[in-house]
């Protein structure tokens, strides 16, 4: 007997009688081999036979106890942003069966000088076939961008016209131009169906593998009860337990817990959630539950907005690169170079029929929309490989843009320093006891609401008691209440200290060792003496030094600041950067950006979502805002890494290096074009030469296009 096994969440769940009801509800339903009831998770396991019993069966017997259930397996479903309703299929090459198989007829008819007005008749079908080609060209005149298909027309009509004229004169030699008509119908047919399926096969779904469930627990007075999560509305109150995935971004309202959000962050890391803070569509609940109230939903939250705007970076087509008005220069230029061929071969004397084949020769060559199309790959794919690696480009200008910085300007806070400081010393001094010094310190650090008293209050919740002569804080606890604190005792920043005579030599010593490390030292008085020192410093971000010096090989890095002198030194010393320019305000720093601006491309980058740079032209978001509609920032990081903005960099600068080496390729194989169908070939074929060779060599170079750089 083959069984299953299957877990479904339970709503309403809390009681071990509960629990008992459905196990006993359960085990003695036929086709159930065993039921495992998990209370904390509310979950429910089933061995089942499903020959006898089905997953819809089982839900509605736990239903018929008076609780909702729905399946375990469906909040695991793979999510995908779908581009095409339609997966690319391979073209199908077959029609050009029949054109091979006209071409060579028409050959084995010109060899044996039968009449040309057969070879006309394959020549018409041959166009009926072929007529999207027209279509396609009527499209690019009508978009007065002409490419490829107008090219194709041109050739194809003048090859078909000038065989007509030597089909009237009954004329064998009306077959090469037939031939030539076919060949280049059937090479623009196979290009465009290439070119088609290249394309369709570059922007297939993008997909941001994540875990939203279809249905969630929703909370309201008369109880709890399953909905979809499409159904969900604004400030509706949801439950989330342990191992579930949030549906929705929203605000907890009850409950501590701790979730993963590395689908958005990228970082394996547990962070906790309590009342009031907000959570996101697709991380997941580890330990706890959280009631959460529903912000936002469907397309509106954080991770859908941040796919969509993946897809819509990759389907741009404002790139400016070299091929954007590439295709209209090599239009004119393949024109030109066919009728100054055309009418120079009539010069030197070739005959009429060699030079026209000459010019549509070298109009079978061109390939100009490869280029366009296989560089519209090439931004899409990276777009894509950019948001899986947590680098998301809002707009096609800021991928090509990235990679030709110059100049950046980075922002310390959260970046290259942490924002919050830690406090890294806690000296007694005059024998002050450690216990006594620590509670005075945390009574006077508690009321106050700045960073540096944040982290002496964080610091002290984190250190014990020291069990010697505790009972000398007991009896100081007695005797000093917090208001006697408070008038008795400051805490001051040694900068701001107003006399210093209390201040000995050793004490200063101590001082300056601290401040020269670029620390902040406060110092505790109490009673006209100096009870100790504590100091405090900004941790430099893990692993941003490496990443800074990556920075320094790819663009000249001024750094934003905030601080003492001896701050500033320590910055300076540790991160080697010559570029720093201290407390700054925005406007400062908007003329200074604004200054190599002039010069050369800026860049400004920063963990503030609110703040960007006017003047910058490329400004760089570090973190998730909430709000990911604005458009002040170019691109976003999804992670506070400083090595994510060398990738983004250096992906930016991979994806131009690929365009220009692509530009070269089709502008070199042009010029040999020309040369080998327009100059060398007439001088060895004393006969029109039908157009297989450079046809042939059009569609090498649209796939060489395509496979190069993979």
């Amino acid at each position: 007997m083959e069984t299953k096994k299957q877990t479904f969440s339970v709503a309403n769940l809390y009681l071990n009688a509960s629990a008992d009801t459905i196990y006993q509800y359960l085990i003695n339903t036929k086709g159930i081999v065993t039921v495992t009831v998990t209370l904390s998770d509310r979950n429910v396991t089933v061995e089942y036979n499903p020959t006898i019993i089905t997953a819809d069966n089982i839900i509605e017997k736990i239903k018929a106890c008076g609780y909702h259930a729905y399946t375990r397996e469906i909040p695991t479903s793979d999510f995908f942003i779908q581009q095409d309703e339609k997966n690319p299929t391979k073209p199908n090459y077959r029609i050009l069966i029949v054109f091979v198989f006209e071409v060579i007829l028409l050959t084995i008819l010109w060899i044996l000088h039968i009449t040309p007005w057969i070879g006309l008749l394959f020549s018409f079908y041959s166009l009926y076939v072929g007529r999207i080609i027209f279509m396609h060209a009527k499209e690019e005149i009508q978009k007065k961008n002409p490419s490829s298909a107008t090219i194709g027309s041109i050739a194809i009509s003048i090859s078909f016209l000038y065989g007509i004229l030597l089909t009237i004169q009954n004329t064998v030699n009306a077959y090469p131009f037939m031939i030539s008509m076919i060949t280049i119908l059937g090479t623009d047919l196979y290009k465009t169906k290439y070119l088609k399926y290249m394309q369709q096969t570059s922007t297939t779904s993008l997909n941001i593998k994540q875990y939203i469930p279809e249905n969630t627990a929703v909370f309201n007075k008369t109880g709890e009860f399953i909905e979809e999560t499409s159904q969900l509305k604004k400030n509706q109150i949801l439950i989330i337990r342990p191992n579930e995935n949030i549906p929705c971004d929203g605000i907890v309202v009850e409950g501590y817990a701790s979730v993963d959000e590395s689908t958005l962050t990228g970082i394996q890391s547990n962070i906790t959630k309590s009342e009031g803070s907000y959570v996101y569509a697709g991380t997941r609940c580890l330990q706890g539950s959280l009631q959460i109230k529903v912000e936002k939903i469907g397309e509106k939250t954080t991770l859908l907005q941040f796919a969509k705007l993946a897809k819509e970076t990759a389907n741009d087509k404002s790139f400016d690169s070299p091929f954007k008005n590439f295709s209209k220069y090599l239009f004119l230029y393949s024109i030109i170079a066919a009728v100054i061929l055309f009418f120079g071969w009539i010069l030197i004397g070739k005959s009429f029929s060699i030079a026209i084949s000459v010019s549509i020769a070298v109009l079978a060559s061109v390939a100009m929309n490869a280029l366009t199309i296989s560089s519209e790959k090439e931004v899409l794919e990276k777009a894509i490989y950019a948001a899986k690696n947590h680098v998301l480009f809002r707009n096609v200008d800021a991928l090509e843009t990235a990679g030709k910085v110059e100049t950046l300007f980075l922002e310390q806070d959260d970046i290259l320093i942490a924002s919050k400081p830690e406090v890294t010393d806690f000296i007694p001094l005059d024998e002050t006891d450690l216990n006594i010094m620590r509670y005075i310190a945390y009574t006077l650090s508690n009321k106050r609401h700045d960073s540096y008293s944040r982290a002496i209050t964080r610091y002290l919740k984190s250190q014990k008691i020291s069990s010697v002569n505790l009972s000398v804080l007991t009896n100081f606890q007695k005797t000093h209440q917090s208001d006697t604190i408070q008038n008795t005792y400051q805490l001051c920043n040694v900068h701001d200290l107003s006399y210093t005579d209390i201040i000995n030599p050793t004490i200063r010593q101590k001082i300056d060792e601290l401040v020269e490390q670029g620390k902040k030292v406060f110092i505790l008085i109490g009673e006209d003496q100096v009870l100790g020192l504590i100091a405090m410093k900004k941790p430099i971000v893990p692993n941003s030094i490496q990443a800074i010096h990556s920075l320094k090989e790819l663009t000249d890095v001024h750094l934003f600041a905030r601080g003492n002198d001896e701050e500033i030194q320590y910055i300076q010393k540790n991160c080697d950067i010559k570029n720093i320019h201290a407390n700054v305000d925005m406007n400062e720093k908007e003329n200074l950006i604004k200054s190599c601006s002039h010069d050369s491309i800026s860049m400004y980058a920063n963990a503030d979502g609110s703040i960007s740079s006017s003047t910058a032209d490329v400004n760089v978001q570090f973190g998730i805002s909430q709000n990911l509609d604005s458009e002040d920032n170019d691109i976003i990081l999804t992670r506070k890494r400083l090595s994510d903005l060398v990738f983004t960099i250096q992906t930016s600068a991979k994806l131009n290096q690929q365009i220009q080496f692509k530009q070269i390729a089709i502008i070199a194989y042009h010029i040999l074009a020309v040369v080998v169908f327009g100059f060398i070939t007439p001088i060895f074929f004393a006969i029109p030469l039908p157009v297989v060779l450079p046809c042939i060599t059009s569609i090498y170079v649209i796939r060489f296009l395509f496979q190069s750089h993979k």
